[in-house]
């Protein structure tokens, strides 16, 4: 059975959807964005302070949507900037809403300079029951091959 690939992110400034859309091609998968039902503040100092905020409430901001079919996929591809040294609580909300048992997840984040620090580890957090791979830093050099060669594919 060939894999059904889902390829999910969030990005506040276009990075990160540049990295998911140049990944989901490469990779033969689905685009999904996971959109918040508020939206964090046009501001890069707001934002930080609210994803602080977040961060030490433990909150896990609402989704605007679901993704169909979700049952049907067996590699899911979640990608997001780093925000205080780990994913946003979006994605936290985004892996807690959906079952990942026996899925391979394949973190991928963009970053201004900190790397994936504890997105991995938080992320296996959240899905006991999934294969969760190292998280890939996808803000430079994005090439189709760093792509296939990261997900087996080459």
């Amino acid at each position: 059975m060939a894999d059904k690939i889902l390829v999910a992110y969030y990005s506040k400034t276009g990075h990160t959807k540049a990295a998911a859309q140049k990944i989901a091609k490469a990779a033969g998968g689905a685009l999904h964005e996971i959109v918040p039902t508020k939206e964090y503040p046009a501001s890069y100092v707001a934002t930080v302070a609210v994803a602080k905020w977040e961060q030490l409430k433990n909150e896990k901001p609402a989704l605007n949507d679901k993704v169909q079919g979700f049952e049907d996929y067996n590699v899911v591809l979640v990608g997001f900037p780093i925000w205080w040294f780990t994913c946003p609580q979006l994605i936290k909300t985004f892996m807690e809403s959906y079952d990942f048992t026996g899925k391979t997840v394949y973190p991928f984040c963009t970053h201004g300079g900190s790397g994936p620090k504890n997105s991995t580890r938080d992320i296996r957090s959240i899905c006991p029951g999934a294969d969760v791979k190292e998280c890939f830093d996808a803000t430079k050099d994005l090439t189709d091959a760093k792509i296939k060669n990261w997900l087996g594919l080459d």
